[in-house]
């Protein structure tokens, strides 16, 4: 009986390992938490909030390809009534740098699937986003 629940217990946690689960409270975690709640404010149009996570000299690919800065994307935030599930998260972390790349889904208004990749540092003890570029996720061309 003890094997069997030593068995399950190794598949458990190998398939939490390869399913990109980071340890709650870890860097990863807490950069994936940043992160959801850069959505939350984008979607619910909240610039002051979505401004504290940007860097001043943020720079944004959208999705439509335009290169944007900070004050170009803060103006661009408006409450809208779509709902964003976030997965697929891979984060990576060099010193005081982060590379996070993560699949969303939209639904509500526009019902789009779409990449992202983020580039966090952290400057002053906090995390904040220099760099952002989004890719919709379409069919692949055949």
């Amino acid at each position: 009986m003890k094997r069997i629940f030593f068995a399950v217990v190794l598949v458990l946690g190998i398939s939490s390992f390869a399913l990109g689960q980071y340890k709650k409270g870890s860097v990863e975690d807490k950069l994936i938490q940043l992160d959801k709640a850069w959505t939350f404010a984008e979607l619910k149009g909240d610039k002051k909030a979505a401004a504290a996570l940007v860097a001043d000299d943020y720079v944004g690919t959208t999705q439509r390809g335009d290169i944007e800065n900070k004050t170009q994307y803060l103006a661009g935030i408006a409450a809208n009534a779509d709902m964003v599930k976030s997965d697929d998260y891979n984060v990576r972390i060099f010193g005081n740098t982060a590379i996070m790349t993560h699949r969303g889904t939209v639904e509500g208004v526009r019902n789009m699937q779409f990449r992202s990749t983020h580039i966090w540092m952290k400057r002053g003890g906090k995390w904040l986003i220099v760099a952002h570029h989004g890719s919709p996720i379409t069919s692949p061309i055949e």
